[in-house]
């Protein structure tokens, strides 16, 4: 299939065409990978459909590799000399499949031919626990890096990694050589995805992780609307199980009151406590700014246990609880 070259000039821009595509950062996401640690199935349609998120432009861990993708470039340069390194600015596209992405550098020098390399940045911690030190790539990056020598006709990928710490900054480059079947397997999955987005197949949502995606998609309700949702016979033992889940938080939530007024009560006016192994305590003053929140008008959800006393966890509060 033709592959489109996009030049990126202007970023509004360069975001309305992602908003058209599955992008490389999201296809780990896709119901047949399910693996991104951001994106769900849910959060991908939503965006295709012209949801805008407000996580989607800027955080703390956009802003770190925002910021370090030079200085990672610079070491790449210097651990592989040979490489020749190019930021290639353009959006990479195949309209039919429904699939894009930006690669960060291209490289050139390599006797495999032309390559592509993603820059990623990740706390020691997360090297360890998700990269397995070099050992292990997480799946949806080796998606990602796929893509982009599939859309870029690359003859390898490489994912440099800048492990962040202050005291012992390194970079790792790891290979990602070309699979054809996990490529087309990974462009069938996709333009599946795609068509059920045109044709409006919304997919079912991950509850645990796609609750502002929903507020998102169904932000308003139709006044004095009711749905009658007698028949889901899963409610019921939902709606117990949850308030079981809430008395219990209760009692945990009084219990760590008493034992921190238990301590306030022991310190009386010291600023610090010591001489408990483990454990460093302060109860100090703090001066914080203050703030006008701004006006919104969200969806809560109020739900009222009508059951009888004598089958409702036994706690002191009213029992309704806002959503």
């Amino acid at each position: 299939m033709a592959i489109e070259i996009r030049p990126i000039t202007d970023k509004e821009e360069w975001l309305r065409w992602r908003r058209e595509f599955v992008t490389a950062s999201q296809v780990g996401g896709l119901p047949a990978f399910a693996c991104h640690p951001y994106y769900t199935p849910l959060k991908i349609y939503a965006g295709m459909r012209g949801v805008e998120f407000d996580d989607g432009t800027d955080n703390p861990v956009l802003r770190r590799g925002r910021w370090l993708e030079p200085a990672v470039a610079k070491a790449v340069s210097e651990l592989r000399p040979e490489w020749g390194l190019t930021a290639p600015n353009v959006f990479l596209c195949d309209p039919e499949r429904g699939v894009g992405a930006t690669p960060d550098y291209y490289v050139t020098g390599d006797a495999r031919g032309r390559g592509v390399v993603q820059i990623k940045t990740v706390a020691y911690s997360v090297w360890k626990r998700e990269w397995a030190e070099g050992e292990d790539i997480p799946l949806w990056v080796t998606l990602q890096t796929l893509l982009e020598m599939h859309l870029s006709d690359a003859a390898f990928g490489a994912v440099a990694v800048m492990l962040v710490d202050p005291h012992n900054m390194d970079v790792k480059i790891l290979d990602v050589p070309r699979h054809a079947q996990a490529e087309a397997k990974l462009l069938a999955e996709a333009k599946r995805f795609v068509d059920d987005v045109r044709l409006g197949i919304e997919p079912d949502p991950d509850f645990a992780r796609d609750g502002a995606v929903l507020k998102l998609l169904i932000p308003k309700e139709i006044p004095g609307s009711e749905i009658d949702l007698g028949s889901n016979n899963l409610l019921p033992n939902m709606l117990a199980v949850r308030a079981q889940l809430i008395a219990q938080m209760k009692r945990d939530e009084k219990r760590c009151k008493e034992i921190e007024n238990r301590l306030k009560y022991l310190m009386g006016d010291a600023a610090n406590a010591v001489g408990v192994d483990g454990w460093g305590i302060s109860y100090r003053t703090q001066h914080r700014k203050g703030y006008t929140v701004q006006p919104s008008e969200p969806r809560v959800l109020l739900i009222r246990d009508k059951r009888p006393a004598d089958e409702r966890p036994q706690v002191d509060d009213e029992d309704e609880q806002e959503i």
